[in-house]
């Protein structure tokens, strides 16, 4: 294992328990953090906002006080009233007013019976003054009031800004104030940051979750055979660090499955090596037996024992088949599954059974009128999907092939039907026999499994027709359907796509 995760093991706790409670204290500690931070400063904006009322008094005091003093002292007297940077004065002249081309003014000059009472203008640097903040319902009459009002108002904009009172004799007293008509952040946005701030919280606890379950979400997907579970069983084992940083529950869970798939594999190398050398010691016996049976003159007892020789080998090399069926790795291969198909009838046909490949059936595009035309046509889609697929041509041969035999044995005829879609292949068997009992459609799929009373078989069969279909179904991610039809006959429907792997498709 890479040394570089030693640290982190080390800190990890192994119970997954214990690592959601604490992931989950660390995402919960980061969203509280997030709404402190945020609630935090709204209070900090407003409590700033608040506490400018009190420049108000002071222009005032300012204003009538410079309106009361000689010209030529006013200049000297307006710095008198600066307060640190909380409020700045600057007092112009009229011939000296500076131009401010660059802010967004608004007059907030009202009538007033008051002679003193300034002509009022606000600048704003970088956009335009709100006036639904700094004109009130009801305006307040004495100056004090309405300026209190007015430096209130204009720290809520959150921007810098300067504010203009006009003498009655043209003079300019221009107030600023760095410390509350500054750029700040506002309470929208701070609402965002925080909701922002939860919302990733919320995600990163679930992605984190997720993340912790992985390895219980990979252990299912290996036992259900989905996606994640194929392509990545080979990439996890034991002496991965990946593995290694799974709770102790999840290795636990790995160890008892890696130890029962190997208990399970063994057993059944086992039994097939035992049942392998059991065929192959008897045919040698067998053969004897049917070499001194041709020596018996009657014939009626040397036929029997012949047939009864036939039946042991026969149902011995199914044993050995379905066996193996479920051991072999065939190659995935691309083939042609209408070829396949048509050369199991033919090969039926040939020998004179009752076997019938219908006319494959292709999807169909239904075109409705329009306002030139009112015919509707409906066109088949047979010359643009071609009958590939992938997947194991031998297994698959071998599972139709019993289906098409199990149908003329028992059923007197089999009609083969074939449906070609984008990402599916359907193949239908159906038959004239007496059917299945609906009781016994799961029985009938298992393992030397005989139906004698619903197939009325005389002699033959060990019971593993259709579990080797199951099998191969099973082994293409297919379905296998047994389904009675309305009259008489078994209707046996065997679903498979058209590519194990869903990313593959097929050009027409």
């Amino acid at each position: 294992m890479n040394n570089k995760w030693h640290w982190l093991l080390n800190w990890a706790p192994e119970r997954i328990r214990v690592r959601i409670l604490l992931f989950g204290f660390f995402c919960g500690f980061l969203a509280s953090s997030f709404a402190a931070g945020g609630i935090g400063a709204i209070i900090n904006r407003r409590a700033e906002i608040a506490e400018a009322t009190w420049i108000g008094p002071v222009i005032a005091r300012a204003f009538e006080e410079l309106s009361r003093m000689p010209e030529e002292r006013r200049s000297i007297a307006a710095n008198n009233f600066n307060r640190s940077n909380s409020v700045l004065f600057n007092y112009y002249s009229r011939e000296k007013i500076p131009d401010n081309n660059s802010e967004y003014f608004i007059d907030l000059t009202r009538e007033s019976i008051i002679s003193l009472y300034p002509n009022i203008r606000l600048g704003m640097d970088g956009a335009h003054p709100r006036s639904k903040l700094l004109l009130p319902d009801y305006p307040p009459e004495d100056l004090t009031a309405h300026l209190t009002f007015l430096t209130s108002a204009i720290a809520r904009h959150d921007r810098p800004a300067s504010l203009y009172l006009r003498l009655s004799n043209g003079d300019q007293l221009v107030v600023n104030s760095p410390v509350y008509w500054r750029e700040r952040v506002t309470e929208v946005q701070w609402l965002l940051i925080l909701l922002g701030g939860m919302s990733f919280s919320a995600v990163l606890f679930i992605l984190g979750i997720r993340y912790l379950l992985y390895s219980f979400r990979y252990l299912g997907a290996i036992g259900t055979g989905s996606k994640i579970g194929r392509t990545e069983e080979s990439n996890i084992n034991k002496d991965s660090p990946l593995y290694n940083f799974w709770p102790k529950e999840a290795r636990e869970i790995v160890d008892q499955l890696y130890r029962e798939q190997e208990e399970k594999t063994e057993a059944i190398e086992e039994r097939t090596r035992m049942l392998t050398a059991i065929s192959h010691d008897l045919r040698t016996p067998a053969t004897r037996l049917r070499l001194r049976a041709e020596f018996i003159e009657e014939e009626d007892l040397r036929n029997k024992i012949l047939a009864d020789l036939d039946l042991m080998l026969s149902m011995t090399k199914d044993a050995i088949d379905f066996l193996k069926g479920g051991l072999e790795a065939e190659e995935l291969e691309q083939f042609d599954i209408v070829s396949m198909v048509q050369s199991i009838c033919d090969d039926f046909s040939d020998v004179g059974m009752p076997v019938t490949f219908l006319p494959i059936e292709y999807p169909t595009l239904r075109t409705s009128g329009t306002v030139f035309s009112r015919h509707e046509k409906t066109v088949s889609l047979d010359g643009l999907l071609k009958g590939y697929m992938v997947g194991r041509p031998r297994a698959l041969k071998r599972a139709i092939t019993n289906l098409v035999a199990n149908a003329v044995k028992y059923g007197f005829q089999a009609k083969v039907g074939l449906t070609i879609e984008p990402g599916l292949i359907l193949i239908e068997v159906n038959d004239r026999g007496p059917g299945i009992p609906e009781a016994e459609m799961d029985n009938v799929l298992k393992p030397f499994y005989r139906l004698e009373k619903s197939r009325n078989r005389e002699t033959g069969g060990s019971g593993l027709g259709l579990s080797i279909v199951k099998s191969v179904a099973d082994s293409h991610r297919g379905e296998l359907e047994l389904a009675n039809q309305p009259v008489q006959g078994l209707s046996v429907k065997l679903l498979l796509p058209r590519s194990l792997d869903p990313d593959v498709s097929f050009a027409p």
